[in-house]
């Protein structure tokens, strides 16, 4: 039976990271590790997860230095496991679907493991008591496709949940994920993982994961430009990328538009948001 990992990666969530670890501990996949990497947090996190320590599927470490949400991802990925395949439940995030990682390993057996870069569920946001899916507009209850057609479609379907990506790390390692320290390092990572492995496949499903949890301290939701330029320079760059691997021309230019315009209006909502929030306040 393959070997799967639920990394944890957190930091000053004492007053959640319970609710994580419990759920992990509740997903009824037999071969599983759970390690919960600890970025050197300045709360008690560290004493908060004492009584955990004793589980067998437990590993808790903390890191000698607070080494930024990006890298701690990395450390988890390259260092802290070596499992077969993996999945990243951050600190703050919780299960509420206790057969989620025995489904995807069923469905990815039956696609065969050899041939499948991850499988990828949906999850609900959670924000100011509201539930909503993510993806919205999933009408299958499971689709794969190619890594090709995962990334050129990927505006289109609009299908990323990262706390609900099971994905082979050996491929994941090979491929640099996690290497990019910029504000959509998972949705990047998964991106470059397609573009790595065209013929590969992807396998998307309905099936909710559990909660993410929305909030202000989310790193996405900064308003820094220089850190959104970044991002998105990364994002063009994996398109010129897909061109030289082989991808589709005409769907990669395509693609490369749609990156643009997309980033551009979803960064342009979120400024209008933020100052009529302040004008709100005031």
């Amino acid at each position: 039976m393959d070997s799967v990992c639920i990394m944890i990666p957190t930091y000053n969530q004492s007053g959640c990271i319970n609710k994580a670890v419990d759920s992990a501990l509740l997903q009824d996949y037999p071969n599983l590790k759970i390690i919960i990497a600890d970025d050197h947090s300045s709360d008690d996190t560290e004493r908060v997860l004492q009584p955990y320590l004793w589980h067998s599927k437990i590993q808790y470490i903390k890191n000698k230095k607070n080494c930024g949400r990006v890298a701690n991802y990395r450390r988890l990925l390259y260092e802290l496991t070596d499992a077969d395949w993996v999945i990243n439940l951050d600190g703050d995030d919780y299960y509420t679907n206790n057969s989620f990682i025995s489904e995807a390993m069923k469905a990815i057996h039956n696609a065969g493991s050899n041939k499948v870069l991850f499988y990828q569920g949906a999850h609900l946001i959670r924000f100011n008591g509201i539930e909503k899916m993510m993806p919205s507009d999933v009408n299958t209850d499971e689709l794969i496709l190619s890594g090709e057609a995962y990334f050129l479609n990927y505006f289109h379907n609009k299908h990323f949940s990262h706390m609900s990506t099971l994905y082979n790390r050996k491929l994941a390692v090979a491929c640099g994920f996690y290497q990019k320290d910029i504000l959509s390092a998972d949705i990047f990572s998964v991106l470059q993982l397609c573009v790595g492995n065209k013929n590969l496949l992807a396998i998307l499903s309905r099936q909710i994961s559990g909660i993410w949890v929305m909030h202000k301290n989310n790193r996405s939701k900064t308003m820094n430009i220089a850190a959104h330029a970044k991002n998105l320079n990364c994002i063009i760059k994996l398109c010129i990328q897909a061109m030289n691997a082989g991808f589709n021309k005409s769907g990669c230019r395509k693609w490369k538009k749609i990156a643009i315009r997309s980033y551009s209006i979803s960064y342009l909502n979120s400024v209008i948001k933020k100052v009529g929030n302040i004008f709100s306040f005031n």
